[in-house]
């Protein structure tokens, strides 16, 4: 059996996550993430596409937002212009 594909290997560009369940609780925050978890309401609340996905620009940050079953997964990345 092969090992689980880490947050770095799959998305070698991110510097933190949030995730957060429907009542908008804190599962795990790691990287900048930690210093964001007073955005969850308003991610939450976040317009996204049929797939569940979302994207927005903060600064210099982008936030990336993965909803599926209850379950919503933001990963921030470089916001490279």
């Amino acid at each position: 059996m092969s090992k689980p594909l880490t947050l770095e290997e799959a998305i070698p560009n991110a510097i933190g996550t949030l995730s957060f369940d429907e009542d908008n609780q804190l599962i795990e925050s790691t990287g900048i993430g930690k210093d964001r978890v007073n955005d969850i309401v308003e991610i939450g609340q976040m317009e996204l596409d049929k797939d569940g996905y979302g994207v927005v620009s903060d600064k210099d940050v982008l936030v990336n937002v993965f909803k599926q079953a209850g379950k919503t997964v933001v990963v921030y990345t470089p916001n490279e212009q």
